[in-house]
């Protein structure tokens, strides 16, 4: 397997969703490659980070915000 291959399958495979054999060939590449092995490792603490951001409570005013934001940007690009 190739990085390349082996890159459109972490996700996949960090949700279990590879089968037996898939897995297999991704778990051989990445004990012999540190490139696929680091990203693997990435990946696994973005989606980590990703889980404990969705816990999070926004402020009150977020949205309001946000919105004058926007909307203050599109006045200045005219």
């Amino acid at each position: 397997m190739k990085c390349e291959e082996v890159y459109q399958w972490l996700q996949a495979y960090l949700d279990t969703e590879v089968t037996a054999e898939e897995e297999r060939m991704v778990e051989k590449h990445i004990r012999g490659c540190v490139h696929c092995r680091r990203r693997l490792v990435e990946l696994s603490q973005t989606i980590n980070q990703i889980q404990k951001a969705g816990q999070l409570t926004p402020r009150q005013d977020f949205t309001k915000r946000l919105m004058e934001r926007l909307e203050q940007e599109k006045r200045e690009r005219g």
